[in-house]
This record gives structure tokens, C-alpha cells and sequence, in this order.
């Protein structure tokens, strides 16, 4: 089992720097770019653009990164000798390795971007983003990363049309759910508005304890389903 793990994290020791460079580069540009209207727009308040832009792009590329990790990788590594059990630890390994580091990454960020603020003395406070990151951002991106490790075992599973249905979740998430919640918020009367609010309240009423017993079952579903379908899959080179 160590040694699969071992040879994994030898293998993509690159997706670590890669992972670096990619927040470090988008944060650059973001925190560039909010220094640039701070110095011209004064506010109350300033949102740490240059951390969101990191954590979104590495969180986009992540989805990525975990599906490829999947389709490939198990067949290399079974070609190696690999167990499927061996596998499948060793990519959970690799992935909780990667989401580790880019929350740490992220505090790093976010604190850099606080103390940026307080050099230029813009008038204005910086919101607190790290306190969010751990409420909502690490569930978040922990389920995404779940969901696309199912993605690629289906996808081993049943092939193409695997991704058309994962397209379609995916403009979805990106395009209908923004549009339901502003719908929610400006028309609450329209159709859309009274399905979002529906939906608010249903999340709303539901206590935090169990939000979070509701976020671990759907973690280990995400899991078990991916191993139940890896554990009889078979190799294709």
C-alpha cells in the first residue's frame, strides 16, 4: 500500500508546484487588480479579490485535475501491479494532500493581501475572507473534489455520455443556480423566485447539525460509490 502511495506522489510531485504557481499567479493579478481600484474607488470596505481569484481557479482546475487523476491513473497504476485497493488509497492520499495544500495556500494568501491593505492605508478594512473559507469554501470544494472522483469512475464505467451529463450539471451550477438565487431575491413572485425561496427555506430549516451530518453522508456516498465501481473495473491497457 506504501509503496503505490509513494510511487503516486512520485509520479505527480509536479501537480504540487503546478498547484502553487496557479494561486500564486491568479492571486498576483487579483490583488494587482484591487490595489489599483482601491487607489481610485474608496470604500468602506474591500473584498481580498486576489485570494478569491486564486481559490476560484485552483478550484475549477481541481475538478480537472481529480477526473484526470482517476481515468488515468488507474489504468497505469493496475498496469504497474497495482491493487485496485491500492489505488484508491493512494488517490485519496494524493487528493487530500492537494486540497491541504490549497487552504494552506490560501490563509498564506489572504493574510498577504490583509497586510497589503494596511501598507497602501486605502481608508477602508479588508473583509475577512478565512473565517468563510472554513465555514462554507473547504465543504464546498471537498464535495466538488468527491464528486469528481465519481465522475471519473463513471466515466470508466459507462464513457462519453458520462460527460454530457456532467456538462449539463456543470452550466447548471454555473449558470441556473445564480440565476435562481437573484431571481429569488428581485422577482420572489416569478416561478423561479418561488422555487428558490422554496429551496432557501428548506436549507434554512434545516439545523446546522444536521447540515453537517447531511454533508458527511453525501461525502461518503460520493466514496463508497467511487470504490464500488473502481473495485470492478477493469483495466484498459
Amino acid at each position: 500500500m506504501w509503496k503505490a502511495i509513494k510511487r503516486q506522489i512520485y509520479v505527480q510531485r509536479e501537480i504540487y508546484a503546478v498547484i502553487a504557481g496557479i494561486m500564486l499567479g491568479c492571486w498576483v493579478l487579483g490583488a494587482a487588480a484591487l490595489a489599483i481600484a482601491m487607489h481610485f474607488i474608496k470604500e468602506k470596505a474591500y473584498f481580498p479579490l486576489g485570494a478569491s481569484c486564486a481559490l476560484l481557479a485552483i478550484g475549477v482546475m481541481m475538478l480537472f485535475f481529480v477526473f484526470g487523476e482517476v481515468v488515468v491513473y488507474f489504468n497505469v497504476e493496475l498496469s504497474m501491479g497495482s491493487s485496485r485497493k491500492e489505488f484508491f488509497v493512494s488517490y485519496l492520499v494524493m487528493t487530500l494532500l492537494a486540497v491541504v495544500e490549497i487552504f494552506a495556500l490560501t490563509a498564506v494568501l489572504c493574510t498577504a493581501e490583509e497586510a497589503l491593505n494596511r501598507v497602501q492605508s486605502a481608508g477602508g478594512e479588508m473583509i475577512k475572507l478565512l473565517p468563510e473559507l472554513i465555514r462554507i469554501g473547504v465543504p464546498i470544494v471537498v464535495l466538488l473534489v468527491i464528486v469528481a472522483g465519481l465522475v471519473g469512475a463513471l466515466f470508466l464505467y459507462f464513457g462519453r455520455p458520462v460527460l454530457v451529463a456532467a456538462w449539463i450539471a456543470w452550466m447548471f451550477l454555473c449558470i441556473g443556480v445564480p440565476r435562481i438565487h437573484d431571481a429569488a431575491e428581485e422577482t420572489p413572485g416569478s416561478f423561479w423566485g418561488r422555487i428558490g425561496n422554496a429551496v432557501g427555506r428548506l436549507i434554512g430549516g434545516i439545523p446546522g447539525y444536521l447540515q453537517w451530518g447531511l454533508f458527511v453522508a453525501l461525502c461518503a456516498a460520493g466514496i463508497a460509490g467511487t470504490w464500488a465501481i473502481l473495485r470492478r473495473q477493469q483495466a484498459s491497457v
